[in-house]
C-alpha cells in the first residue's frame, strides 16, 4: 500500500492506460478521482476499484474546458481533503494524416484537449498540490515522440511537448515540493491501438517490440504508480520510457 496517503485525479480513466492507472493507484491505497469524457466508461473503472475495495469516484467533462478542469480539483478537495498526484492520460485522436493534409480544426481540436487541457489542469491543480505539501505531476507521452511513424506529426508534436513541459514544471515548481515526470508508453494492447489494425492478432503481429508482443496496460501503470509514490522521492523532470525496446532498434 505505497499509495495509502494520496489523493489523485486520474484523466482518461475510462480505458486503455487510463483505467489501468486508477485501477493500479487504487489498488496501492490512494484515492482516485476518474476523469473521462465518457460516463458509460469511467463508471465501470469506479465500479470496478470499488468491488476491490478501493476508493474512486467518476467525473465526466471536456478537458479542453477550464470549468471542467476546477471542477476536478474541487472535487478531489472535497471529497478526500487534498490533491497529491496527477496523472493525464487522456487523448483525442485524430486522423492519421501529415500536416499537408490534415484540417486545421483537427489541428487545433487535438492541441486544445491533448496540450492545452493539461495547461488547464496544471494551472488549478499545482496551488491544491503546493499547499498540502507538494505531490507528483505524470503526463502520458509516448515513444513516438522518439521514433516518429507517418501521419503522427500532431501526435509526435504534442506528446513532445508534454516531455519538454515536465522538465519546466520540475524546475518551476520543485520549490513546491512537485515532482513532475512523463511516461512513454510503447505500443499498447488497447481498445485504442487494436483500432488501428483489422484484427487483434494483426495488431500483435505489428508491436515492432524486442520482445514480440504488446506491452500490457499494467505494465505502463506501473511506472505510474513508482512516479506517485515516495519511492519516486528523488525523481523529477524525466521521461520514463517503457516501450519494450520500440526505440532500441
Amino acid at each position: 500500500m505505497r499509495l495509502e496517503t494520496k489523493k489523485a485525479i486520474v484523466t482518461g480513466a475510462g480505458g486503455g492506460i487510463g483505467r489501468a492507472v486508477a485501477e493500479a493507484l487504487a489498488g496501492e491505497g490512494a484515492a482516485v478521482l476518474c476523469a473521462d469524457i465518457n460516463e458509460t466508461r469511467v463508471n465501470k473503472t469506479v465500479t470496478a476499484i470499488t468491488k476491490a475495495g478501493g476508493m474512486a469516484k467518476a467525473a465526466v467533462g471536456d478537458m479542453s474546458h477550464e470549468a471542467h478542469a476546477k471542477d476536478l480539483v474541487a472535487a478531489v478537495q472535497s471529497e478526500w481533503g487534498g490533491l497529491t498526484s496527477i496523472v493525464c492520460s487522456h487523448i483525442r485522436d485524430v486522423p492519421y494524416l501529415p500536416v499537408t493534409e490534415l484540417p486545421l480544426e483537427e489541428w487545433q481540436g487535438s492541441l486544445d484537449v491533448n496540450l492545452t487541457g493539461i495547461f488547464l489542469l496544471l494551472k488549478n491543480a499545482i496551488p491544491a498540490m503546493a499547499t498540502n505539501g507538494g505531490g507528483s505531476i505524470t503526463l502520458m507521452a509516448s515513444q513516438l515522440a522518439f521514433a516518429p511513424k507517418p501521419g503522427r506529426a500532431w501526435y509526435v508534436a504534442q506528446k513532445g511537448a508534454l516531455i519538454s513541459l515536465v522538465k519546466a514544471l520540475a524546475v518551476d515548481h520543485a520549490k513546491d515540493g512537485i515532482r513532475a515526470n512523463t511516461i512513454s508508453p510503447g505500443p499498447t494492447a488497447d481498445d485504442r491501438f487494436f483500432s488501428q489494425w483489422p484484427s487483434e492478432e494483426e495488431a500483435h503481429a505489428n508491436a515492432s517490440t524486442l520482445f514480440g508482443r504488446l506491452g500490457d496496460p499494467a505494465e505502463m501503470a506501473a511506472g505510474a504508480v513508482f512516479l506517485a509514490s515516495d519511492d519516486a522521492s528523488f525523481v523529477t523532470g524525466t521521461d520514463l520510457l517503457i516501450d519494450g525496446g520500440y526505440t532500441a532498434v
